[in-house]
């Protein structure tokens, strides 16, 4: 079931990484497929546990965009939300972690190559993708 739910869940995150470079968008479908991925292979004991990862992980960065307008996108939000539900809260955080360290580290050091300004929106989306791949194998 591991195989099957990894699988679905990384083309699902493909296809939300090559969306969010291409067009800056993500489908509203691709969180919910996301959400229904987690469920393969679960008991319902597990579920409290998985709404509350999803919280905890994405209150701060609801926050954030909220504080800051312009420095998140609703589909990194609702990505992240929809990883942290099927990864679990240790998971989830190290997802987050690895995407937004690997994504701000690639981005600053190819805008300084390129001598573009820092502070530019890029699209966050495909770190996640990368750190929720890394998270789930892990």
């Amino acid at each position: 079931m591991e195989v099957i739910k990894f699988t679905v869940f990384a083309a699902l995150l493909l296809y939300a990484a090559i969306s969010d470079i291409r067009i800056r968008e993500v489908s509203d479908t691709v969180p919910i497929m996301i959400g229904i991925t987690a469920l393969i292979g679960i008991t319902p004991a597990v579920l409290p546990g998985m709404f509350i990862a999803m919280l905890v992980i994405t209150v701060p960065q609801l926050a954030i965009a909220m504080l800051k307008p312009g420095s998140y996108g609703g589909a990194d939000i609702k990505i992240m939300a929809a990883c942290a539900f099927l990864l679990g809260m240790e998971r989830g955080f190290l997802a987050i972690i690895i995407g937004l360290s690997t994504g701000l580290l690639i981005t600053v050091i190819s805008r300084l190559i390129e001598r573009r300004k820092i502070n530019d929106a890029f699209p966050i989306v495909p770190y996640l993708a990368a750190g929720s791949l890394i998270a789930f194998i892990i």
